[in-house]
């Protein structure tokens, strides 16, 4: 439990930084690693899924809906099984 904590401080904080960001800036933003999955599908919306980086080894999956806006799909504390199908 007290693991959460840093990974809820750190979401938190990516939340905030991703609503002052424009999608250019997010494509660019060293720091949030915002990246596609090649072969990963949403499957109810069939929309794309990206990964970015919420801190340390938390990873989020998302996808970009009807252009510019981000649906956060899941929140990974290890990042390598964020990357699971």
């Amino acid at each position: 439990m007290a693991a959460e904590l840093p990974t809820r401080k750190a979401a938190a904080k990516m939340l905030q930084l991703l609503h002052a960001l424009d999608l250019p800036q997010l494509w660019g933003h060293p720091g949030l690693n915002f990246e596609k999955l090649h072969g990963m599908i949403e499957p109810s919306s069939g929309e794309q899924l990206y990964s970015l980086r919420v801190g340390g080894s938390a990873r989020t999956i998302v996808c970009l809906h009807q252009g510019p806006t981000l649906v956060l799909v899941t929140l990974h504390v290890q990042h390598d099984k964020a990357y699971r199908k």
